[in-house]
């Protein structure tokens, strides 16, 4: 080979390791082009004692990181592979490696993304929480429950005192044999918080749960005369709010919703409420039998006249709204979904029958 063809092979060979020395540069230091599958956020939890291999297996598989063997390579060349600290990170999908890396490895977990949507169940918000600090559900429910009965009784949002001892008997009533009664149920105030991993389940249920009773107390301090010619609690009006929430679609039918069980209970009559049996059963989102209609359950709002002992979710503030204020021009006793995501509302059973005719029509095509 002549000196000239040699320094042309050196050069070549020097272009390709700068250029391959760049692109591994570029899947290093700069996150991955365009948005990956998956949500745009990960809770990633690294359990002490953790492989190196299975942190970046389960980093790979939840769509965080993308050049798996990239972070091998790196992370056994620094001796980072062996420092990595136990935490539960909120990590961003599509992290350079680089980045994801320095995370790991110096601790800096940040602050867990926990979305309660409107209408959330205590023991589906207590989950969540969970999952975002790595406290036990069951122990964030524990603490919740306290934390909601004090302040149930503090702010004397249950109305008369029988309420307490009725709904205390209510607890022993179910445990074992029917869904358990849980005080926090409907006071874990849907929002999205950032909570640091690690937060013990006393700390995080007393960031949510102080937020719903504050909720509610405000709303009941603002309809005070109100409350009192309904003959209503303030706990009654968040359960009526919970009802409402897990009915309706359409914003301008919450009011429409909570005048019509407004009205159900003026005439003592039952609620009827599909969701209140489907909460009791287990069975949110589900197609309700007849058999689950005979279940004599306190939520069985086919068998039982009146509210539900408690609410049968978190409602939100519009839901709230609407219970604390329904429509008072609306008189309809009865509605029945129109297919389309509203309802149609009836103030006789001739004219609900007729809907509910329609809309099993409407099913079958």
């Amino acid at each position: 080979m002549t000196p000239r063809r040699g320094r042309l092979v050196a050069l070549a060979v020097l272009i390709a390791c700068a250029a391959a020395a760049l692109l591994l540069w570029r899947a290093w230091s700069r996150p991955a082009g365009g948005r990956p599958p998956g949500p745009p956020y990960q809770i990633v939890r690294v359990p002490a004692g953790a492989s190196f291999d299975a942190i970046a297996d389960t980093l790979a598989r939840r769509g965080v990181l993308r050049h798996r063997p990239l972070l091998r390579l790196a992370a056994r060349l620094t001796g980072q592979d062996r420092r990595l600290r136990a935490g539960v990170y909120t990590l961003p999908a599509g992290l350079p490696p680089r980045a994801v890396l320095a995370l790991l490895a110096e601790g800096r977990a940040a602050p867990a993304r926990i979305v309660l949507p409107e209408g959330i169940e205590a023991e589906d918000a207590a989950r969540r929480v969970a999952e975002g600090t790595g406290c036990a559900a069951d122990r964030f429910l524990a603490v919740a429950d306290s934390l909601a009965r004090v302040g149930l009784a503090a702010g004397g949002l249950l109305g008369e005192a029988e309420r307490w001892a009725r709904l205390a008997a209510l607890g022993e009533e179910t445990a074992g044999r029917l869904r358990p009664f849980h005080w926090c149920e409907g006071y874990l105030a849907p929002d999205t918080y950032f909570l640091a991993p690690g937060l013990p389940a006393a700390t995080s249920a007393r960031v949510i749960v102080s937020l719903g009773l504050a909720r509610a107390d405000s709303l009941a301090r603002e309809i005070a005369p109100a409350l009192r010619a309904l003959g209503l609690a303030p706990h009654d009006v968040v359960t009526l709010a919970s009802l409402v929430e897990a009915e309706v679609r359409l914003p301008r039918e919450r009011p429409l919703v909570a005048a019509v069980y407004a009205n159900r209970l003026r005439r003592g009559w039952r609620l009827e409420a599909d969701p209140t049996v489907a909460y009791g059963a287990r069975k949110r989102g589900e197609r309700l039998s007849f058999r689950d209609l005979e279940v004599d359950s306190p939520w069985n709002t086919y068998r039982r006249t009146g509210l539900p002992p408690g609410p049968i979710g978190c409602p939100g503030a519009a839901a709230l709204r609407a219970a604390a204020r329904p429509d008072s021009a609306c008189d309809a006793l009865f509605f029945v979904a129109d297919g389309q995501g509203g309802h149609v509302f009836s103030r006789t059973l001739e004219a609900h029958e007729r809907a509910a005719r329609a809309w099993r029509a409407r099913r079958r095509d």
